[in-house]
């Protein structure tokens, strides 16, 4: 079992993959990672600055938007919508940003989140879909990777104190 979050970039497709085995069952990470005041406490990494979750409506279809106050750059608004859901196996949304510097600009990725069930752990893996190499190099350049470490260690103490 990992206590570490996996990140890896493959060089034969141009995704993101992100793995972590939680030290909790599945329907309790379920729960924390869909349910709108659960998000609240664990979504975002924290040393960036505060979070509001301004729309989460979870049902294929539901649109979701997360509002970040970066102390430094301004209001960064990160949007999408929730494609499909198999509770509690996985789900896929797409995934926007706009800020003051750059956005997304109508281009929103893709990204599929998996809750494989180990009994009393689960693990989660995570992808993101990127159109081409460059693209997803871009992200990952970005500075995406320590900002993603930091929320999903967020998310893995925020599920373990559910547990207790």
């Amino acid at each position: 079992m990992s206590d570490t979050t996996v990140i890896d970039l493959p060089s034969d497709k141009p995704i993101i993959t992100f793995t972590r085995t939680f030290k909790a069952p599945r329907a309790l990470v379920w729960k924390a990672y869909t349910e709108r005041d659960h998000v609240a406490r664990w979504w975002g990494p924290r040393s960036i600055g505060p979070v509001e979750i301004v729309e989460h409506d979870f049902r294929p279809g539901g649109r979701w938007r997360y509002v970040q106050d970066v102390r430094e750059a301004g209001k960064v608004s990160f949007f999408g919508r929730f494609v499909e859901i198999d509770a509690p196996e996985s789900y896929v949304n797409t995934f926007g940003f706009e800020s003051p510097f750059a956005s997304t600009d109508g281009k929103e990725g893709r990204e599929t989140q998996r809750f494989e069930d180990m009994g009393e752990t689960t693990r989660y893996i995570g992808t993101s879909y990127f159109d081409d190499f460059a693209s997803r190099d871009a992200v990952a350049a970005s500075g995406m990777e320590s900002g993603a470490r930091e929320q999903i260690e967020q998310f893995a103490n925020y599920v373990l104190e559910l547990g207790q």
